[in-house]
């Protein structure tokens, strides 16, 4: 990955036009910016996310621009830097996004500083609006979200061999599997005790029971195949992360996560966290032959429908391993605890349709 870093980003509160022309310069990008106005968005809760507005000169660029820049809570900006979310973000949009076959915004300029802190412009893609986790999305956007899983999966299928992605590796993978690049196993062990105190009253007996046998029996969930081919991987595949334009058109967005990984980690984490559990068994079945369709049509070989259902149960444990130990990591707020909670008991449930809990036998 280029590595070429500035000092510092400024806070997205403290940029000027002046700023924002320069950023753009340094991408060979010459707009004519006299002022900018920046209104905040979103909800990410390890990045902060505004719309800035820009009034142009002679030589005129659009309307409106996404800025995302590095959290400004100490807790959120310390995990985003500790794994390293901030500079993957920017590798994927200055090394991977041309060739990833999949739909996701157009990027204008990408700049990762000393201190951790970083920039992107990217594509305003209004009207498209993003997908809300909690109220869940309907089966055809899945299906589409699915299918752009699929491309994305293909477009680097088993590159880890060939091209140099090492700057998206995290650990032994063969060992650690890559649910998220930054969640081994001490970092679920040390989570849970303490989500599941702050969230005694929340938590289902069912629930806890899951958990604590997940986090006894971590090594078992981890013994992936080994010589399992690899692929880029979103890592955070929900609905929050995609913008929708519609019932079929969408992008992914949020690239922090992305990682070397398997593929069924993001279709798993994506249909078991995007349902309520009744919802999901309706659909499930279409949504992975969708999925699996794709691959294949995209080009993929040697990967059978048995590994793949063999992946894909295992899985199924991806988002109780974000759920606990992001909520643990990033600022708490009202929404994030709804948030994780709805994820943590919809995968709950998963793992346990599934029957992924003998695979920790």
């Amino acid at each position: 990955m280029d590595q070429s870093l500035l000092p510092s980003v400024p806070s997205p509160e403290t940029i000027d036009a002046a700023w924002l022309a320069g950023l753009l310069a340094r991408h060979g990008i010459a707009w004519d910016i006299i002022d900018i106005a920046v209104d905040r968005v979103g909800t990410g809760q390890l990045g902060d996310t505004v719309r800035i507005t820009p009034r142009y000169g002679t030589s005129r660029g659009p309307a409106t621009l996404i800025g995302k820049f590095a959290a400004s809570d100490p807790d959120s900006r310390a995990a985003a830097s500790g794994g390293g979310l901030y500079a993957r973000e920017v590798g994927f949009y200055r090394e991977l996004a041309q060739h990833a076959r999949l739909s996701t915004a157009r990027c204008y300029a990408a700049d990762l500083a000393e201190d951790g802190t970083f920039a992107l412009l990217l594509e305003d893609c209004h009207p498209a609006r993003p997908g809300d986790q909690i109220a869940g999305i309907s089966a055809r956007q899945a299906r589409a979200a699915v299918i752009e899983a699929a491309r994305l999966h293909a477009a680097f299928w088993d590159e880890g061999r060939g091209r140099d992605l090492s700057w998206l590796e995290s650990g032994e993978v063969e060992v650690r599997p890559l649910t998220q690049p930054f969640y081994p196993s001490e970092a679920i062990r040390g989570a849970w005790p303490q989500y599941r105190e702050r969230h005694a009253a929340d938590l289902s007996t069912e629930t806890i029971a899951v958990c604590d046998r997940f986090c006894e029996r971590y090594e078992s969930f981890a013994a992936i195949e080994a010589g399992r081919a690899r692929c880029v991987t979103h890592n955070d595949f929900r609905p929050d992360n995609m913008l929708f334009d519609g019932e079929a058109t969408l992008k992914v967005v949020d690239w922090q996560s992305a990682a070397l990984g398997y593929a069924a980690v993001d279709v798993a984490y994506l249909i078991g966290g995007a349902f309520d559990a009744e919802t999901r068994r309706i659909h499930e079945a279409q949504l992975v032959e969708a999925y699996f369709d794709e691959l294949v049509a995209q080009g993929v070989k040697g990967y059978t429908r048995g590994q793949f259902d063999e992946d894909y149960r295992r899985f199924t444990f991806a988002g109780i391993n974000v759920a606990i130990c992001a909520a643990i990591s990033v600022m708490r707020t009202e929404r994030g605890d709804r948030l994780f909670l709805t994820m943590l008991d919809r995968h709950v449930r998963h793992v346990l349709d599934s029957g992924a809990l003998a695979l920790l036998d």
